[in-house]
Parts: C-alpha cells; structure tokens; sequence
C-alpha cells in the first residue's frame, strides 16, 4: 500500500515542479517584459497628461490675457479631448506589445479589429460624423462659452460644449442641444466685437437737421452712460436717416460693443436714453394717420356722359 502510495505522489511532484519551472521561466523571461511594459504604459500615459496639462497653461497665459476668460472653455473642452485620445493610444499600444509577448497574432488581430471599426463606424456614422464635426469646432475655435451665436436655426447663449453636442440657452428660457454634425452655418455675434444698431422714428414735423443733431447729443449721453459706456468700444455714430415710411421717417444710430459682451442689455438701456433724449429736446413721436375712405360718387367725379345743365339766367 505505501509503494502505491509512493507511486501516486511521485507524478504529482514531477507535475508541480514543472509548473513551477514553466511558471520561473515564464517570470525571467515573458513575465518580466510584460511587468516591464505594463510600467511603461503607466509612465507614458502619466508623462503624457503632465505634457499636455503644461501646454494648455502655457496657451492660457499667452492667449487669455489677449483674448479674455472666456477663451478658457474652448481651451478645457479641447483639452480634455486630448487627454482621453493620448491615453487612449498609449494604452493601446501597451496592449498590443502585451499581446505580442504572450504570442497573439497581433496583425490578424488589428485586421479584425479594423473590420469590426469598419462595420461600427457604417452603424454609427451619425455618431462618428457628430465627433468628427465637434473635433473639429473646437479646434478652429468658431465659438465657445458665453457666446451668443445663430446655428441650425436656433439662436442662444452657448452655455456647454462637447464633441458630440452645443448646448445653447435661449433668451426665453428654452435650452437648445444642437448635434455637431448638424452645425453647418455659425452665426457667432460676440467674436470680436459686435454692432448694436437703433432705428429712431421720427415725426415729418421734426426737420431732419433737428433730429440728427438731437441724436448727436443723444450718442454722448450713451458714451458717458456709467452702465453702459464701458461695454463701447468707441462712441456711438449716428448713420443718417435709413428709411421713409407713411407717418415716419428712420434714423439709425451705431454702436460697437467690445467682444463677448451680452448685446441685449445695452440695446435696452440704449432706446431708454433715446426716450429720455427725444422728451427733452421736444422731438414729437410719429403718430399713424388714419385715412377715411372717401364716397364713391366723390371719388369717382363727375359723369362725363351726363347732360350739362344750361347755366343760370341772371334774371333768375
């Protein structure tokens, strides 16, 4: 019984040493590259986010104190992207080196993998076309947050934006998520400066040298406005008279706006000061004429068919 015994264990001693030979072999030889590239991958992708994070802080302090603060949301949106992207091929490529140790086909595997992103790229080309577009609008810079910009038919102030969707909120309320790759035509009202115009109706009773004077007092009040005067970038100036309609006539006045500031309270507080400026120069406000129709017989005249009548005696 103990020579069978003895029989039984021998086998299973020579089958646990050779596990452990392979498994030392293994350790000094592909366990020890694939240790090594495992901490290659981790240092690569931690000297990868450094590189980038000192880069976006070297573009911030070059280009915010030119541009402003709000050149800052384009700046993180962007470089988030190329964080996750540098990672991303880092680990791929410690991956595949792994999987090239280990003795995997990494050719026939790329091959599949190019088939399989072939066939999931075809699915989700509305996906795919949406990152792609959203990549690129963030590189190029066409808007970022804060701006208030025009696009797919949609007007708002930009309040978030990723690679796949612009989220934009309008003047009521209204929140509008717009796809990337719908963007065709951006309409960007803050990029650089801005033109805020106001059309003045006038009364035909006011001569038209009145008025434009009137107004040329009217853009020093709106230069020297402590609300608003520090958003111009020069004072207004009055372009002339635009357009004649039935009871008025147009008087437009221009100003320019420094970049990203929000137009809609400067055009409230500008038509204030012109109220304020038309009351106190005596500038009557245009008031519609009302037109009454006129009886047929009166409006038609005399009927040139029907028989004179003999004029008057004088004895009659």
């Amino acid at each position: 019984m103990n020579a069978r015994f003895g029989a039984a264990i021998l086998p299973a001693a020579e089958r646990l040493e050779r596990i452990g030979d392979a498994l030392s072999d293994f350790a000094r030889d592909d366990g020890l590259r694939i240790v090594l590239i495992i901490l290659g991958t981790v240092i690569a992708v931690r000297l990868v986010r450094i590189f980038l994070y000192r880069l976006q802080r070297r573009i911030e302090k070059s280009r915010l104190a030119v541009k402003g603060a709000a050149e800052a949301g384009r700046l993180t949106a962007l470089f988030d992207v190329l964080h996750y992207l540098g990672v991303a091929v880092v680990v791929v490529i410690g991956a595949m080196a792994a999987l090239a140790v280990l003795g995997v086909n990494t050719g026939a595997l790329l091959a599949s993998a190019g088939v399989l992103g072939f066939a999931v790229g075809f699915g989700a080309q509305t996906m795919v076309k949406d990152l792609l577009n959203g990549l690129f609008l963030l590189a190029e810079g066409q808007y970022t947050i804060g701006d208030e910009i025009t696009i797919s038919g949609v007007t708002g102030t930009v309040e978030r934006v990723t690679l796949r969707t612009t989220t934009l909120r309008a003047t009521n309320g209204d929140i509008h998520i717009v796809p990337s790759g719908d963007v065709r035509l951006v309409t960007n009202k803050s990029k650089g400066w801005s033109l805020v115009s106001i059309d003045a109706g006038i009364a035909y009773s006011t001569s038209v040298e009145r008025a434009l004077e009137v107004l040329e007092r009217y853009c020093l009040e709106v230069a020297n406005d402590e609300q608003i005067g520090g958003s111009l970038m020069e004072a207004p100036t009055v372009a002339g008279v635009n357009a004649f309609q039935d009871h008025q006539y147009i008087a437009r006045v221009s100003a320019k706006l420094a970049p990203s500031v929000d137009s809609k309270p400067i055009e409230r507080q500008m038509r204030r000061i012109l109220r304020r400026v038309f009351e106190e120069e005596g500038i009557e406000a245009p008031m519609p004429m009302l037109l009454k129709p006129m009886p047929s017989s009166v409006a038609a005249g005399p009927d040139p068919t029907a028989p004179k009548k003999p004029p008057a005696s004088p004895t009659e």
